[in-house]
């Protein structure tokens, strides 16, 4: 494919017609790498965790047919991403046979680093430079729309409609984790790390706006919602599905370290002062994720084990599998009824 405004153009076109961000990268590696005529295009994402930042390959278009790497790889070793990362600009370096690599940072709306656009051309190539930073801003705006559509508009969290495709990923990430279960939770163990869901629900959440009124329950939501972004890590993933409730999904951990997180964000939340409100606190019921869970099971059984808490005088922290092996929940139960327990 040869460099033309009309070439351009159909490129353009085609990357606004993907409607996810999976199918966006694919589609702007493999544009870009034919348009270009790039021997490697990739788009990585950093990942912060507790034991540093990881880089996360979404998409590679590679002469030699390279697939991205199942692993996350440590940003330490690619110091061309380190060193993009740290001043947050262009980088680039010159290979051994001549070719150029370069890393274009994609900057979110915070002004952080969210994404990099990695290439490299042909030994003595001539870089297209202007045509590959005017992908980067095509990528990066069109980012912003996907973002803004998955988010919540009143909290800024993921909205429900996301959650399924976060929800995949997290079962097929899950794959990999050894685990004793077998197909009977009340025999399966909880040790080891795995994925764990959570629902949050605020109690009495009713009351506060039939009292206080719409706009002092949405300043709850909204503080409710900071209070989350302090409580739990940047690999969490947050949700609110609507009204009072929000979900989370634990990135791999113990059952201890679980059920530690979620009893000292209910305990952040006892002790917080709402402005106008007063105190106000939260009951979770929270459940494991294995590899073989459809999402209607996992947030069914995080829902028993919310409403026990509920039905127990709320302002409580349940797992559903505790719930299960101390026989308070039967594994096989009818749904529960459908009245709230405000």
């Amino acid at each position: 494919m040869s460099i033309t405004p009309e070439s351009i153009l159909s490129s353009v076109v085609l990357l606004t017609e993907q409607r996810s961000q999976k199918h966006l990268e694919d589609c702007l590696a493999a544009t870009l790498a034919e348009l270009a005529h790039l021997p490697f295009c990739g788009i990585c994402t950093p990942m912060p965790t507790a034991n540093g930042i990881f880089i996360d390959w979404a998409a590679i278009r590679s002469r030699d047919g390279g697939d991205p790497p199942d692993e996350l790889q440590e940003i330490g070793g690619d110091p061309l991403l380190l060193d993009c990362m740290a001043l947050g600009t262009e980088r680039s370096e010159v290979l051994a046979d001549g070719s150029i690599r370069r890393a274009h940072p994609v900057v979110d709306d915070r002004g952080k680093v969210c994404a990099f656009l990695v290439t490299r051309t042909a030994p003595g190539q001539e870089e297209p430079a202007a045509l590959i930073k005017g992908f980067v801003a095509i990528y990066r705006n069109y980012l912003t729309i996907l973002w803004d559509a998955a988010r919540d508009t009143l909290t800024g969290l993921k909205n429900r409609k996301t959650f399924d495709e976060n929800f995949s990923a997290i079962v097929a990430d899950s794959r990999h984790i050894d685990v004793s279960f077998n197909g009977n939770r009340r025999e399966a163990h909880l040790d080891g790390q795995h994925h764990w869901l959570g629902i949050i629900d605020i109690d009495r959440f009713k009351r506060i706006n039939d009292t206080y009124g719409h706009v002092f329950g949405d300043e709850v939501l909204l503080l409710l919602s900071a209070l989350m972004r302090k409580a739990f890590r940047s690999e969490d993933k947050l949700f609110r599905f609507g009204g009072e409730e929000f979900v989370v999904l634990l990135a791999p951990t113990t059952f201890a370290a679980a059920q530690a997180v979620f009893e000292r964000f209910r305990a952040t939340v006892a002790g917080f002062a709402f402005p106008e409100v007063g105190r106000i606190t939260v009951s979770v019921g929270y459940v494991r994720i294995d590899c073989d869970d459809k999402p209607s099971v996992v947030i069914g059984n995080a829902d028993r084990a919310l409403y026990y808490a509920k039905g127990h005088g709320r302002d409580q922290v349940r797992s559903f599998e505790q719930l299960v092996a101390e026989g308070e929940l039967p594994f096989e139960c009818p749904s529960l009824a459908k009245a709230k327990l405000f």
